[in-house]
């Protein structure tokens, strides 16, 4: 694009300008937001390009402040290629674009290359770039503020006839996709009903609504931006988007801005809807009542409005998807009775009541783990049930109220406080190393750090020699800030990275305190053990080349078919990545990276594994992408069982394929495109 770009600054500023505007406009004509006139949807003269919902509502406004004709824009550069010019003294509306088409080094922020650029690039060099969004904002024109209606007179002409006001509507048309729109609301969003009483309203007990019949609204317009209205504030209900302004059954009473930004988000994301059937967008009165006051806060807080068309953008999103045939489930919150049923497992009053850290975390093997430390005591970790884990993910990821989800996790760390009390065998070992203490004696001095692009290292000095520094994980990085002597946890971590070099150390003292006279039948018994040792090694090398489960085989199998791909390979509730994948995963996506206490590799060493629960791909698949992967997706074709014996998993075969490869070509398919 070659038009004139503006800070994105300034083109917030415009943006919350042109609503501003448009409120005081329609506070003055009684309620009216937008397309009085009725005009087509906004679009670019001469040029395809798509314009998002915040976009569309920002130029209708921008048009109707104005009193165009149409919703007709154009570029600043293209009057001038087709002869014509803006017209002195006008100002623009700000178009915002998401630009994808740069991609930049993970070590060089200098080095930018283009999306062409990129997609010519080896795979190997790929990995060293990710995409570098950015937010490009343009200064767009109405055709009224050029000089095309003197310069082209009969293309003006025709613009005005085919997109501007009073057009000819076809009413038969019209109802039917109102219909239409109607019933993909019923099947993929919420119930809606008939209702008696005359009044539209949301039941969030039953999360239905209910429209009065059509006859009881004063016109066809009214009856449908009605339902429009109230199929935004569905959306809104903590189920949902949670937004902030509405009160739910009396769990929470939100403020008087935040009811204000709600009653904006219902009136603005439902005049959009008008405006794509073509019909004028009416407030309700209660909300004209209050413009002169949400004028106000606007006007002293410009962030409000672009929070409240942030909320519009997420709306509309939504709608669109119920439209398009995609059934928008509820977000499940965990039940108050199965709280209670939970909460009451242990005595409340013999546990601690405060605790000044609380933390879900993996171990070294992978396997949850909660961190809690009481007030005034040691800190504890313990591996919560399955059930208990998904719940309090449940709880983090969908309650919305803080208040709660603290005295959640309160109780949550009382439960398993008390269980380790009456049973200390439970008690997780995550702070500590089986290290011998000849060998915890040897490391002198430890330091952990992160690095610019972001790895996290450690460096241990062993004897008098300080060692290469190796990477630690996110897990084993966050435990160190849990354990009570973090100097200890260090030292034991060490102990287990190095745990090669001090084995050599060990060995070297040995050998220095053995007397003269025994060194030659000291050097004999080594040499014969040694030689057992080698031979042990290599018949159980043998021996789990043999017994590598079925599950890696698959993995293997499908790793030849996709050399070059990132293999999530889906394993009951998590996509899980094996190997070198893993590695990868880990540094890209920052989850852990364990090695698996009893399942193997060909070398016959711990296998390494990251992974994350399946439902969370639409997050980590588009970090994958970005950063030059090309991902290979792999599901079970019978459903997840339920959790069986290491020995048990080893011996059956769950049949894998690859479902999809996703590329950055394919990015706009899982949401990652503009």
């Amino acid at each position: 694009m070659a038009e004139e770009n503006i800070n994105k600054k300034t083109g917030a500023e415009r943006q919350a300008e042109v609503l501003v505007a448009a409120l005081e406009r329609a506070n003055k004509n009684g309620g009216t937001l937008l397309n009085a006139g009725q005009k087509a949807m906004p679009q670019f003269y001469d040029k395809t390009l798509r314009i998002t919902p915040v976009n569309a509502l920002v130029m209708a406004m921008h048009s109707d402040n104005g009193e165009f004709k149409t919703n007709t824009y154009t570029m600043f550069n293209e009057t001038h290629d087709r002869s014509e010019a803006v017209k002195k003294g006008q100002k623009g509306v700000p178009f915002v674009w998401q630009n994808l088409n740069q991609y930049v080094n993970k070590d060089n922020a200098e080095d930018k290359i283009s999306r062409a650029e990129y997609n010519s690039l080896a795979d190997a060099e790929k990995a060293k770039y990710k995409v570098n969004p950015r937010e490009d904002v343009y200064t767009v024109f109405n055709i009224d503020q050029t000089t095309m209606s003197h310069v082209h007179k009969e293309e003006y002409a025709k613009q005005v006839e085919q997109f501007g006001a009073n057009r000819p509507t076809d009413e038969k048309l019209l109802r039917m996709d109102v219909n239409k729109f109607i019933q993909s609301m019923k099947d993929n969003l919420v119930p809606i009903r008939k209702d008696a009483t005359g009044i539209a309203h949301y039941d969030s007990k039953k999360d239905t609504l209910h429209i009065p019949a059509q006859k009881d609204f004063p016109s066809y317009a009214d009856y449908v931006q009605e339902v429009t209205r109230q199929i935004v504030h569905a959306t809104g209900v903590p189920q949902r988007l949670g937004r902030e302004g509405l009160s739910v059954d009396g769990v929470k009473t939100p403020s008087e801005v935040q009811q204000h930004m709600e009653m904006l988000v219902e009136e603005i994301a439902s005049a959009h809807r008008m405006l794509e059937f073509g019909m004028t967008a009416k407030m309700r009165p209660q909300t004209v009542e209050q413009l002169p006051n949400i004028i106000s806060e606007l006007k002293a807080d410009p962030t409000m409005a672009q929070k409240v068309l942030h909320d519009v953008n997420r709306t509309i999103g939504m709608i669109k998807k119920a439209e398009n045939g995609e059934k928008i489930k509820l977000i499940e919150k965990p039940s108050e009775k199965r709280q209670q049923a939970w909460a009451s497992q242990f005595p409340i009053d013999k546990v601690p009541s405060t605790f000044t850290q609380i933390s879900m975390l993996k171990d070294d093997e992978g396997k949850w783990t909660l961190a809690a430390k009481p007030e005034n005591a040691r800190t504890f970790a313990v591996h919560p049930s399955r059930e208990d884990v998904s719940l309090y993910f449940d709880m983090m990821k969908n309650d919305h109220d803080e208040t709660h989800v603290n005295e959640f996790k309160t109780q949550f760390a009382q439960k398993y406080y008390s269980l380790v009390a009456a049973n200390p065998e439970k008690e997780a070992n995550i702070f500590r190393s089986n290290a011998s203490q000849d060998a915890l004696d040897l490391i002198s001095k430890v330091n952990a750090f992160k690095t610019k692009d972001n790895k996290i290292l450690l460096v241990a000095t062993i004897g008098d020699e300080k060692q290469k520094s190796v990477q630690i994980n996110q897990s084993q990085w966050q435990r160190m800030w849990l354990a009570d002597d973090k100097q200890d946890y260090k030292t034991h971590l060490a102990a287990i990275l190095y745990s090669d070099v001090l084995a050599g150390k060990l060995e070297e003292m040995k050998r220095s305190i053995s007397p003269d006279v025994e060194g030659t039948q000291l050097h004999e018994e080594n040499e014969h053990r040694e030689y057992h040792e080698e031979e042990k090694r290599q018949q159980q090398q043998q021996q789990q080349m043999s017994n590598v489960p079925p599950i890696i085989k698959q993995y293997n199998d499908l790793k030849q078919k996709h050399p070059d791909a990132l293999l999530l390979f889906r394993c009951g509730d998590f996509y899980e990545t094996y190997k070198e994948d893993a590695v990868k995963a880990s540094n890209i996506l920052g989850i852990t990276l364990t090695k698996h206490s009893k399942r193997m590799d060909e070398e016959g060493k711990p296998l390494k594994m990251a992974g994350f629960p399946y439902h969370a791909l639409d997050t980590y698949l588009p970090k994958l992408i970005r950063a030059g992967e090309r991902v290979a997706i792999c599901d079970q074709l019978e459903s997840p069982r339920q959790k069986i014996s290491q020995q048990e998993e080893n011996k059956q075969e769950t049949k894998q394929e690859v479902k999809e490869v996703v590329t950055a070509q394919k990015e706009e398919r899982h949401g990652m495109h503009r």
